[in-house]
């Protein structure tokens, strides 16, 4: 949809919170929508093809290093260059066992943490208790758009 044509038609913004539709008229908003859908589908169609390039660069990066320790490699053209990384995440599945094999290091080599992670129904709670709320850091998260159909 041309996005000119889009603001220039008679078109309704419908507003919808949870299951209460309402109809509006923002110009703006409208134009602000249709873009945001096309930007969208050219932003999908891009990363599509960066992943096709993404696939070729890693794929070379793991036959030249073979059995390398290295985690990057760098590839140029001219002035061009892309660096692949090659990460790992390494997480204990059996730190029972683990700790058996490893016995007095086990607390040298392995980090062992406690999260505290509060469910929905406490923030409901810290809006009514100040007490709750000061021991809490209540923070919004950054608002995200989503094409819907």
């Amino acid at each position: 949809m041309n996005i000119t044509n889009a603001t220039k038609e008679t078109k309704v913004l419908e507003v919808k919170i949870g299951r209460k539709k309402t109809q509006e008229k923002d110009r703006d908003v409208e134009a602000a929508v249709a873009k945001f859908i096309s930007v969208k589908a050219k932003i999908e169609e891009l990363n599509e093809k960066l992943n096709e390039t993404k696939v070729v660069l890693i794929a070379k990066g793991r036959k030249v290093l073979g059995e390398d320790d290295a985690a990057t490699i760098t590839f140029g053209v001219d002035d061009d260059r892309v660096q692949v990384k090659f990460d790992y995440e390494i997480k204990v599945s059996d730190s029972v066992k683990l700790k058996s094999i490893l016995g007095v290091r086990f607390d040298d080599l392995v980090r062992t943490k406690t999260e505290y992670t509060p469910v929905k129904k406490l923030k409901e709670m810290a809006s009514k208790n100040e007490s709750i709320l000061k021991c809490i850091d209540v923070k919004e998260k950054s608002p995200s758009c989503t094409v819907v159909k």
